[in-house]
């Protein structure tokens, strides 16, 4: 946070002697009683609103990092990010989301050795979007971490081979950024899914012991009358 210092400085009104006190972006009451801008002039106020504009970028910024961050450790807690698949059309979907967007076309296939000299002697586990899935179709990626994983594994060999702030560094961190926003909003709906569907097995299930009371209630009255 910025703070303001307050720069004093007396000044002699030609008219009533008034004398002002000079603070960044304030107003400040003469010895007359009537207030007067200052702090730079009439821009004052301008540029205030600017620096509590760009103030509040930066936390909105900084909150929104902090809560992915937040969701990306639930991620963990979460039984279904690690639970395994029995069928590959849920991985495949989201892995098409994922190969789908802006960023992922430099890593849907493997780095070309003699575009990239040295890459195979720096880079000890090349992966790429087609192996990935390659991999989930041949049941080697069975769950949201796993996928999760291979990907980080794409991000991480790229920016150490190329660097964090080169033009493929920057690629990376909007494409893994879209990457964890994907799959933690996959498995929050799975979640979501989940609950709902135990819920309406559970009112099922109390329905059913309702009606067998209720019947086992009638049949008991029944006998009773006879």
């Amino acid at each position: 946070a910025c703070q303001a210092v307050a720069a004093a400085a007396a000044a002699k009104d030609s008219g009533s002697k008034d004398i002002v006190e000079k603070e960044a972006g304030g107003v400040t009451p003469t010895a007359s009683g009537k207030n007067v801008a200052v702090g730079g002039g009439g821009n004052n106020n301008a540029d205030l609103n600017v620096i509590l504009e760009t103030l509040e970028k930066e936390r909105q910024q900084k909150q929104t990092l902090l809560d992915k961050q937040r969701a990306l450790l639930a991620l963990e807690e979460n039984e279904l990010y690690r639970k395994k698949h029995t069928e590959t059309a849920t991985l495949l979907s989201l892995w098409k989301r994922i190969s789908s967007h802006r960023t992922a076309t430099v890593f849907r296939k493997p780095v070309n050795a003699r575009e990239a000299p040295g890459y195979s002697d720096r880079i000890i586990f090349p992966m790429d979007l087609s192996l990935i899935r390659r991999m989930i179709t041949t049941g080697m990626i069975v769950s949201y971490a796993d996928l999760h994983e291979r990907i980080g594994l794409i991000c991480h060999n790229c920016v150490k081979f190329n660097g964090r702030e080169s033009d493929y560094g920057l690629v990376t961190r909007e494409f893994e950024s879209f990457v964890d926003d994907t799959i933690v909003t996959a498995v929050t709906t799975a979640s979501e899914v989940a609950a709902a569907a135990a819920a309406a097995a559970a009112a099922a299930m109390a329905q059913q012991e309702i009606e067998n009371t209720t019947a086992n209630a009638s049949s008991l009255s029944t006998s009773n009358h006879s």
